[in-house]
């Protein structure tokens, strides 16, 4: 199918993935791993030479890119009621939402490589997976028809809210969700002609919770908030997705 700048407005809303909540994380000491990096070995020298030969500097650690995806941990056990428990929590879901932003700007260019189920739950809850499907299809198809230059910008992320959950038995599971703001914009966007891909600027809430099985942080819900992006955003009192028992 064709795609117009109407049909583009009406799939970024589309966008929004209506994903029901899942359960919180068991506590968890996962580490994240550590990146290596090749030692640098010094060339000698003849005894008569003056100059030294230069080392060999050490490669820079990189990351996953384009569509691939890491399962994403917290650094330290975070099942406590602690203020480091808490910022590990934070950073764990931050860079979930690195993520999150990598992996949109890569099925938006047509990169779906690694877009496999068993790829995908390492992004997100597997009750989710089926409208994540989906949502890789649409920008895949948008990605052929609408082929287009530059990148989505998401800006202004905030923590708005780092929850717990409730057991069965009554007690108490910490830092299983966290709930991040965030500004989707795609006024960089691009027509292969240059002209601009219409499309509204998006406040958007996404849920991250600690998964019970390993412990890693994926997406459990997203939804769009309002149109447009600014201070309106703090603004709003509709209701985050609550706690959940496991």
């Amino acid at each position: 199918m064709m795609f117009n700048r109407s049909s583009i407005a009406a799939l970024s809303a589309a966008m929004m993935l209506t994903l029901s909540a899942c359960s919180g994380g068991a506590q968890v000491n996962a580490e994240s791993s550590a990146s290596t990096s090749a030692s640098t070995e010094s060339a000698s020298t003849e005894a008569s030479a003056t100059p030294t030969a230069t080392p060999t500097p050490s490669p820079t650690p990189t990351g996953p890119s384009g569509s691939e995806i890491e399962l994403i941990y917290p650094s330290i056990d975070v099942n406590s009621n602690t203020k480091e428990a808490a910022e590990a929590t934070n950073k764990a879901a931050h860079a979930a939402l690195e993520q999150h932003f990598r992996l949109w700007n890569a099925w938006r260019h047509g990169d779906i490589e690694h877009t496999s189920d068993e790829e995908l739950v390492r992004y997100v809850h597997k009750d989710v997976l089926g409208s994540v499907k989906k949502t890789v299809e649409n920008f895949y198809e948008l990605s052929q028809e609408a082929p287009a230059n530059g990148d989505i910008i998401f800006r202004d992320a905030k923590t708005k809210e780092i929850y717990g959950s409730i057991k069965d038995d009554g007690s108490r599971v910490y830092n299983t969700g966290v709930v991040i703001t965030y500004c989707e914009d795609w006024s960089d966007l691009r027509r292969v002609d240059g002209e601009k891909v219409d499309s509204p600027l998006q406040t958007r809430e996404i849920t991250f919770i600690r998964r019970a099985e390993d412990g890693a942080f994926v997406i459990a819900k997203m939804r769009t908030v309002h149109k447009g992006c600014g201070g309106e955003a703090d603004a709003t009192n509709e209701a985050t997705a609550p706690a959940q028992g496991e």
